[in-house]
């Protein structure tokens, strides 16, 4: 499930915004059904009666899990007599969280105009400028590092304060949309090498990657996209709120990614570019490694022939 950040610009904290949220029957203007006129669902849940607190990046992070959904006139159906076809149902969450200075949200939907849509209509706002999109800087270049990273560094930690290892890659995706098998440092090095190397060669843009990573006591699956959305997946997820109802794993598995692997990721790319350990140089000679491995495999092959 794709996610993505939005930040509230509306000046209100976290708690006057909840407060809101949940006095929608004092301001929603429901949506009717044009041919029965019955008034349409509006339902806002919030998951926790108490806002939940959790320390990320040395900071203290309030948080809190709403679950929504409503009823809306499907258009260019309002004529048609089955209800099914005439009116679709919107449903989702959002993770709202604060540092005490400003608040976002982490929602499962994708795509600027139907989720700010959404946001907008959750939070009874009317200005467009009150939530704008906070996607993560991601670019094509650190989608080849983190591949690098794994063939070169194995079991290496990014950072030398926390534990995390970018352990395999599991996919990613280029220009063609073909999808490529995992690539680990560990296992037949030659097999991907040369799928690796196929795949960067094919494709004019790495688009999409999907690695695995242990930070911590936690492995989570992640899918990054280039246009800075995210997705987890949680099916896969293994580490302390394993056990956890469904939607506190969620809330704590969303906001350990977001404010703690993926920037922490992001920094390490970029500081191995200051430090020019990563450069247009390292790439041409990583390139080149991986081809003249292949090739030497490719005479040892020969050679056993020739001496058979």
């Amino acid at each position: 499930m794709t996610l993505s950040r939005w930040t509230d610009n509306s000046g209100r904290s976290m708690e006057e915004i909840l407060t809101n949220m949940m006095d929608y029957e004092s301001w929603i203007s429901p949506e009717k059904d044009p041919i029965s006129g019955e008034n349409l669902r509006f339902h806002i849940t919030k998951m926790f009666n108490e806002n939940k607190v959790i320390i990320l990046n040395d900071n203290e992070i309030t948080y809190n899990y709403i679950l929504y959904e409503y009823e809306r006139v499907r258009p260019g159906e309002e004529d048609n007599e089955m209800r099914s076809s005439r009116i679709y149902p919107l449903s989702g969450y959002i993770v709202i969280y604060t540092d005490g200075t400003k608040t976002q949200y982490i929602t499962n939907r994708s795509g600027n105009d139907g989720t700010k849509t959404i946001l907008r209509k959750l939070n009874n706002y009317n200005k467009k400028l009150e939530l704008t999109p906070n996607p993560f800087r991601i670019n094509e270049d650190m989608f080849t590092w983190m591949i690098y990273k794994v063939l070169n560094s194995g079991e290496d930690s990014l950072e030398d304060d926390s534990r995390l290892v970018l352990k395999k890659i599991i996919g990613f995706k280029g220009s063609t949309h073909d999808r490529l098998a995992e690539v680990k440092g560990a296992g037949n090095r030659i097999m991907n090498l040369l799928s690796t190397l196929a795949f960067l060669f094919e494709n004019e843009k790495v688009s999409y990657i999907k690695p695995r990573i242990e930070y911590q006591n936690e492995t989570i699956e992640l899918s990054l996209d280039l246009n800075g959305t995210i997705d987890i997946d949680f099916e896969s997820y293994v580490g302390n709120y394993f056990m956890d109802e469904e939607y506190k794993k969620q809330a704590k598995v969303i906001l350990i990614t977001f404010l703690e692997i993926i920037p922490k990721i992001l920094t390490s790319y970029h500081l191995d570019r200051e430090n020019e350990a990563w450069s247009v140089q390292e790439k041409i000679r990583f390139f080149t490694s991986i081809g003249e491995t292949i090739q030497g495999k490719i005479r040892e092959k020969i050679e056993e022939k020739i001496n058979e």
